[in-house]
């Protein structure tokens, strides 16, 4: 039964409309299968019909930069009541939006890395029982440590793990070997150790050592540009020398760490190259202002070890000449430190400039001052 009286058409007429049907429809399929509409006829169109994917035209970057920052009072005190409108970040100069700002501390990742040779074997007995210290005051129940010793030789002691008893026992257990002091390989070792850890863990290195090399292939400028790169935060502990001394006879002083690294000379009539990070990034290394375990603001150039000078660019703090009852009050100043910092994050605007970035972090606070590390290097990726 019909529901209206209308005649039906003639065979030819309906033929006809569908086919007009048709036409005006077709049309319209891939517009809609674009659009992702539900339901749509499936229509397979021609590869050269098909618009370009959008993917490989997108040359928006995303990297991410953290900083750690410590802020201190003419007192020496840290600084706990800032708010994130009271920081400004500047990146090359250029001042940057902050898109993350934290004050709770995340889970810590440290490589305690230990000079254990000849020359430091009398101050060891310093370092073996500092593994409570680290364990309760740095790493609480979600860090984790590795250990690295080195001398003649870079030895992975203990891999990451938030086992008490295991650091101790790897502490415990330090044995000199060896004259040499592969203090910029230890370090480079403990870089890629900490370049695996989740991102959202602080990354930090303890160093005990003197402060110098002798007979790493790694320079200076590789410990400094992957130690930023990579956002790790280097603190040192500087062995007392005079202590060494009165248990051995001294040594002929090694070279300025900050003039060379190579401690053997070059071949005959072979001309200096330019440093791994000179040919990636195309600049040196540049001196930077750093603040130094007294407070006292000087410039990179005038660092006092390579040690001092590693800290002041990656926003960490080196004490030197610690006796056996100061070690353990500066370890847990380090400890309160990491523990009392704000992390700041920001997507940088300034990419189209490639080299070193100099990171700065301004506070709307008189009296203070204000640390964090000194930068990133930055190179474009390959178009």
């Amino acid at each position: 039964m019909r529901l209206n009286s209308a005649p039906e058409p003639s065979p030819f007429v309906a033929s006809l409309a569908l086919a007009l049907l048709a036409c005006e429809l077709i049309p319209f399929y891939p517009a809609r299968a674009q659009e992702g509409v539900a339901g749509d006829v499936p229509i397979i169109a021609k590869p050269k019909k098909e618009p370009p994917k959008e993917a490989p035209h997108i040359r928006v970057q995303s990297t991410l930069v953290t900083a750690p920052v410590t802020v201190i009072d003419s007192a020496g005190e840290f600084v706990y009541d800032l708010q994130e409108e009271d920081f400004q970040v500047l990146d090359n100069g250029a001042p940057q939006r902050i898109e993350r700002f934290e004050m709770e501390p995340n889970p810590l990742a440290a490589v305690i890395v230990v000079e254990a040779n000849e020359t430091v074997a009398p101050l060891l007995g310093q370092v073996r029982p500092l593994a409570p210290l680290f364990s309760t005051l740095m790493l609480g129940p979600q860090g984790q440590a590795a250990v690295i010793t080195y001398g003649d030789r870079v030895n992975l002691v203990q891999e990451f793990s938030g086992d008490s008893d295991r650091l101790e026992s790897a502490l415990r257990g330090l044995v000199a070997r060896g004259d040499a002091a592969r203090l910029n390989d230890a370090l480079a070792r403990g870089i890629a150790l900490l370049e695996k850890r989740p991102k959202a863990e602080r990354r930090v290195m303890v160093v005990f050592s003197d402060g110098f090399d002798r007979g790493s292939e790694t320079t200076k400028e590789d410990v400094v540009q992957r130690a930023t790169n990579a956002e790790v935060t280097i603190y040192g502990l500087g062995f007392n020398p005079a202590q060494a001394l009165l248990a051995k006879k001294p040594q002929a002083p090694p070279p300025n760490p900050l003039d060379t690294n190579v401690t053997r000379p070059l071949p005959p009539n072979t001309v200096p190259t330019p440093t791994h990070a000179e040919n990636v990034y195309g600049t040196p290394i540049p001196i930077v202002p750093i603040i130094v375990a007294t407070g006292e603001i000087i410039r990179s150039a005038l660092a006092s070890s390579l040690l001092e000078f590693y800290a002041g660019y990656t926003g960490g703090v080196f004490y030197s000449h610690w006796s056996k009852r100061a070690v353990q009050d500066q370890l847990s100043k380090i400890a309160s430190e990491i523990h009392s910092q704000y992390e700041l994050a920001y997507v940088p605007d300034t990419l189209s400039q490639t080299g070193f970035h100099r990171i700065e972090v301004q506070v709307r606070r008189p009296g203070v001052k204000v640390r964090t590390r000194a930068g990133y290097f930055y190179q474009a990726p390959n178009p």
